[in-house]
């Protein structure tokens, strides 16, 4: 172990988790120059030429977030979430608890395929606008939705940027979170729409049925659709890639096709060559990645696992550990960037696999840490911050930061509750 290159890279990383974390700073161009360092170092001391440093990114995971990416950009042009959220509430028949439960639920759903920020993005102001002709307050069903929405996150290992990394590191595909992750998933959905709708929603004021019949009768899904068969082809093709994941080995070549095919077919509809539609992916977060990918693979090279290696973890208890993981990772999550947490515990999650200890109640402790974490506060997670400036600039009236912090704690120790009974379930069978 290099201890004074461990430190200096480990500054490195610092700085990439502050930058990212301030809005003031441009955290690509810092991530660039801290990434180019790194490996500028560890390549002079450790005798590293490049194909070592491009060997430390996992191309895999990064295909899969840009096939991701252009997947969503997709159903945005297609409208397919919005026809959703009215779809939804003619379903509902303007029934307040029925619309929430089915907004709750197809937001987590949503969630797990489609990118939070985009489902908040799209789907929040739907909400406020027919809680505006309803003339009721959207800031319960906006609170619904964000909290609801990081749930989704733990369902589908393609969900987020950090599922993607930390399926890809330990190799785990669609069959291993239905198996793992999905009766916990559902349960946790059910509990959380069942306690805000007894001790949120029922203290709502009713909508009056005058107005909710006006607005059944303003609405119109067909509408919002531009292109009726480019709609229609889109929902179909878009279900059948979910499916393909389901059954599909290799997860990045299966995103990565899926979303080949889309572009092809849908050019002619949108008239938008592949070029046009690689201008709208968020390639800040595909270098943010790559830049981290090379600093945690610097650490690596200078000597970070060996600091676990020297640790008796064979003398601690199996439940022990998956607590302490829950609780560290959680707290982590709450306060820094999601993506750098399950890039630098990689490698402490494989330290203990290695020392023998069962990987499922470890990986679960991680994934629902990591996911769940951020709503501890609202910076842990950028749909909460997303919500809240759409509840800002549409004046909504009861969602403010301090509501959202103080709900959003709440439920984040209620999942950390359910998530600490299901490992005293999981330790006996796979500890």
């Amino acid at each position: 172990m290099d201890l004074v290159l461990l430190i200096i890279i480990f500054i490195l990383f610092a700085l990439i988790i502050l930058s990212y974390s301030k809005s003031n700073l441009d955290f690509v161009a810092i991530s660039l120059i801290c990434c180019f360092t790194a490996a500028t170092i560890t390549g002079l001391i450790k005798g590293i030429g490049i194909e070592g440093f491009i060997g430390f990114i996992r191309w895999e995971a990064i295909i899969i977030i840009l096939s991701m990416s252009l997947i969503t950009k997709i159903a945005q042009d297609s409208n397919i979430l919005e026809f959703l959220a009215v779809k939804l509430f003619k379903i509902s028949k303007g029934e307040q608890r029925i619309f929430f439960w089915l907004l709750c639920t197809i937001t987590t759903l949503l969630a797990a395929v489609i990118s939070d920020v985009v489902v908040v993005l799209i789907l929040a102001p739907i909400v406020v606008r027919l809680c505006h002709f309803l003339k009721i307050r959207a800031g319960t069903y906006l609170l619904g939705m964000t909290i609801c929405i990081n749930i989704g996150s733990i369902i589908t290992p393609f969900s987020s940027g950090e599922n993607i990394i930390i399926s890809t590191a330990f190799n785990l595909d669609t069959a291993y979170f239905i198996q793992y992750f999905w009766v916990f998933s559902f349960f946790l959905l059910f509990a959380t729409i069942f306690l805000m709708d007894r001790f949120i929603l029922r203290k709502e004021p009713k909508i009056e049925e005058i107005q909710k019949k006006y607005v059944i009768d303003l609405i119109n899904t067909d509408i919002m659709i531009k292109n009726k068969r480019m709609f229609y082809f889109n929902s179909i093709a878009i279900i059948i890639t979910i499916v393909c994941f389901a059954i599909l080995p290799l997860l990045y070549l299966t995103a990565m096709i899926s979303a080949l095919i889309l572009v092809l077919a849908n050019k002619r509809y949108t008239k938008k060559p592949m070029s046009e539609l690689l201008k709208d992916i968020e390639w800040e977060i595909i270098f943010f990645f790559i830049s981290l990918y090379v600093v945690i693979g610097c650490l690596s090279k200078a000597g970070f696992e060996d600091i676990f290696a020297a640790i008796p973890f064979q003398a601690l208890n199996p439940f022990l550990i998956s607590f302490l993981l829950l609780i560290i990772v959680s707290f982590i999550s709450g306060v820094v960037a999601n993506t750098p947490t399950a890039l630098i515990f990689i490698p402490i999650i494989g330290a203990l696999i290695d020392a023998g200890f069962s990987s499922v109640p470890l990986l679960f402790s991680f994934i629902i840490a990591i996911n769940l974490g951020g709503n501890f506060i609202p910076q842990g997670a950028a749909c909460d911050m997303m919500t809240l400036k759409i509840a800002r600039d549409s004046g909504v009236e009861n969602l403010n930061y301090k509501r959202l912090f103080k709900m959003g704690a709440t439920f984040a120790l209620v999942h950390l509750g359910i998530s600490i009974i299901f490992l005293l379930i999981l330790v006996p069978f796979f500890g």
